[in-house]
């Protein structure tokens, strides 16, 4: 398998801001799985939220903020030691399990602050990293997050108001 090709491939997939906007709705299915402890659905909807990157057709022209961001992502990932590497996924495999763990345990605002924590961490980092080109996880992680606790408001709202956390 050439796996330089198939890099290329998911790359170029990743490019399509569909593919950055859709997160909302996968933190949403998978907050709602671990709530309901679908074990099963947890770890589907887990492997997803990474796998969404591709989901979506290359955009014919990518706009230069997102070919830039990027451009400096794919440099930092590359330039990763194994180690490195290894600790990035686990810091993301961390990231997911504590959110399933908080809504598993029905700690509703635990789960709200660990999926904003994960927002703000990302565009904290983007920016920390990648300064004037981090700027790109700006608008897509503030849509995330008022879509999110919008959601999470209405459910509370509507739901578990009254209930004990």
């Amino acid at each position: 398998m050439d796996w330089n090709a198939l890099a290329d491939w998911a790359w170029a997939r990743h490019h399509n801001e569909l593919s950055w906007h859709i997160r909302p709705l996968i933190i949403l299915a998978f907050c709602a799985v671990a709530w309901f402890r679908r074990p099963v659905l947890v770890v589907l909807v887990g492997v997803f939220f990474p796998l969404s990157a591709v989901v979506f057709p290359a955009p014919d022209v990518p706009k230069p903020y997102v070919v830039e961001f990027l451009a400096q992502e794919r440099a930092f990932l590359e330039g990763m030691s194994l180690w490195q590497g290894v600790g990035f996924v686990v810091l993301v495999v961390l990231f997911l399990a504590a959110l399933a763990a908080a809504l598993w345990r029905r700690s509703f605002w635990m789960g709200v602050l660990v999926a904003n924590m994960g927002g703000v961490i990302k565009m904290v980092s983007s920016l920390a990293l990648w300064g004037e080109a981090g700027q790109a996880v700006i608008v897509p992680t503030v849509l995330t997050a008022l879509v999110f606790n919008g959601v999470a408001l209405a459910v509370w709202w509507f739901a578990l108001r009254g209930r004990s956390d």
